[in-house]
């Protein structure tokens, strides 16, 4: 596998994405078909939100400004918002273990950090979305690498049976956050901030 990750452009991003553990017995021909899905925008709503809760829990966390009642009134309006993002996402064909995350990803396959170690040869069904992108992806993953990091394991998954129409636009859109990523890059430089 290390030659293979050798092989493809990788890049650090924020992506929405689930994956439900395979049962060991579960056939091959068992599974969904890997390929592609169309995402509503509601869908992405909760995955932005999510990445949001992230940020203004570790600004709670900082805070030493805020009154009790700011923090409380804050943190209600925010729970407000998760209910109504739920209400809209309900009956999507993704939601029963969504989370967004900084993940690498590279048209082979993905590492990123859980908080439980996973079995070396699991098998797995990924779905992953970019959130410039209306797609998603049906994607079969196997367990290739987990070693414990920061007090949780960093998890390599590797697709399999991946159709060319997902690998393209994989390559697509890595290629692109690749150019954004360049271009930030670039004007942090000439407005003369440390990247």
């Amino acid at each position: 596998m290390e030659q293979d990750r050798r092989q493809f452009y990788r890049i650090d991003k924020w992506v929405a994405l689930e994956f439900q553990l395979l049962d060991s017995s579960t056939e091959i021909i068992e599974l969904p078909n890997p390929g592609m899905f169309k995402v509503s925008p509601h869908f992405m709503i909760h995955a932005e939100l999510e990445q949001l809760n992230q940020n203004i829990d570790q600004l709670f966390e900082a805070s030493t400004e805020l009154s009790t009642e700011a923090t409380e009134i804050l943190k209600l309006l925010n729970r407000k918002i998760d209910i109504i993002a739920k209400s809209l996402s309900d009956n999507e064909e993704i939601g029963f273990n969504i989370r967004s995350d900084r993940v690498n990803l590279s048209e082979g396959g993905l590492s990123l950090n859980l908080p439980y170690p996973l079995t070396l040869g699991q098998l797995s069904m990924v779905r992953l979305i970019m959130p410039e992108s209306d797609l998603g992806m049906r994607l079969l993953a196997e367990v290739k690498r987990c070693e414990p990091k920061d007090e949780q394991f960093e998890v390599g998954l590797e697709f399999q049976r991946m159709p060319e129409v997902c690998r393209t636009e994989l390559a697509r859109l890595i290629f692109r956050s690749q150019i954004e990523q360049h271009h930030a890059k670039k004007e942090s430089l000439i407005n003369g901030e440390v990247p």
